[in-house]
């Protein structure tokens, strides 16, 4: 088998489906590669939509007449070379990615998530640029700004017309987003280890055996992706940008809730990234917001800020819809995720300080 894609899923049948659905569409070699599921602990029916195509509990009610049904009953998946593995509790996303790893025959590892929709060209696109064993090809993640209806070819293409009118759908906070990270790279270009991500990327096994398991005590949100970057770089990795090898993701979470998944990757993430990976605190610039006498190099302005609590206002004017440019939503990130590791290591405990 060359590839495996694996896809972590939690109560998430309805959107698993979509990613099913466009997976059929691949256009790679039949017997060349499999789809991996792990259910982790669903309790929304998934396991059931995955055997028998029955509803998700949670998809009845907007869905009477069964549209999942339907699909599943035509023989949508009837190609799919699917494989499923279900843990008995919720143990999060890297448990279940682990678990996945363990049964996947491929020499190539796919990761995906479920609420993505792939191009039929993007699995060929990831492989174009993994070109030996040592890269990570790391493939584009745009938002939709219509996740409920069906995208059409142009837009899993990114052609300019379709693009253009993706963009002038979104939010201002997901349009800001992409522009960070990975999305401020060109076609093929080398990318810092950190900037890593499993919703969309692909890694060669004897890489991934090298820099070992997802840590499973990292459950809270983005964490264990920051890890798994920084161990395959330290294994030899050399991260590169794919942008041909595109996923649409259908992702409605508010930008309040977005600094509030920020908080908590700071207090409970990253000082268990910081112990292993030392070299976060200057490339985060956490430093900028702890006292000396903890290894800090603080800024009086910076500090300030956080203490007087500024990132609760700044969320509210951004949820208000005022004037907020890129330097603002910069300053509100790093004060959520600074911030959440200032307070883990002045060992105070906090309420999140956003709500969605």
């Amino acid at each position: 088998m060359d590839y495996s894609v694996i896809i972590p899923s939690y109560n998430d049948g309805p959107r698993l489906a979509r990613c099913l659905d466009s997976l059929c569409r691949l256009t790679a070699p039949a017997g060349a590669w499999e789809v991996v599921v792990a259910l982790d602990g669903s309790t929304d029916g998934s396991r059931e939509l995955l055997e028998h195509g029955q509803r998700c509990d949670a998809d009845r009610a907007a869905h009477p007449a069964g549209a999942l049904d339907s699909r599943v009953a035509a023989g949508a998946w009837s190609t799919l070379p699917l494989r499923v593995v279900e843990l008995p509790e919720n143990r999060g996303r890297s448990a279940a990615r682990n678990a996945a790893l363990a049964v996947a025959t491929g020499r190539w590892l796919c990761f995906l998530d479920a609420d993505l929709r792939v191009a039929p060209d993007w699995l060929r696109a990831l492989a174009d640029c993994a070109s030996g064993p040592e890269v990570v090809a790391v493939g584009e993640m745009v938002y939709e700004a219509r996740p409920d209806e069906e995208p059409s070819a142009a837009l899993l293409a990114g052609e300019p017309g379709a693009e253009a009118e993706r963009k002038a759908g979104l939010r201002r906070d997901q349009r800001y987003l992409e522009t960070r990270g990975p999305w401020k790279y060109r076609e093929q270009a080398a990318m810092p280890a950190r900037y890593f991500y499993t919703c969309n990327s692909c890694v060669h096994r004897s890489l991934l055996e090298a820099a070992g398991p997802f840590d499973e005590r990292l459950r809270g949100w983005g964490g264990e992706d920051i890890d798994m970057g920084l161990k395959l770089g330290a294994a030899g990795g050399r991260l590169v940008y794919c942008r041909r090898a595109r996923a649409l993701h259908a992702q409605e979470r508010s930008f309040a809730r977005h600094c509030q998944n920020l908080e908590t990757l700071g207090r409970d993430g990253l000082a268990l990234l910081v112990e292993r990976h030392p070299v976060l605190l200057g490339q985060l610039q956490l430093d900028r917001l702890l006292p000396a006498r903890l290894g800090g190099r603080p800024l009086l302005a910076l500090t300030l800020a956080r203490t007087l609590g500024l990132q609760r206002l700044l969320v509210c004017l951004e949820a208000l819809g005022l004037l907020f440019p890129e330097r603002l939503y910069d300053l509100t990130v790093y004060l959520h995720y600074a911030g959440g590791y200032r307070e883990r290591r002045l060992g105070r405990t906090r309420l999140p300080l956003s709500t969605s």
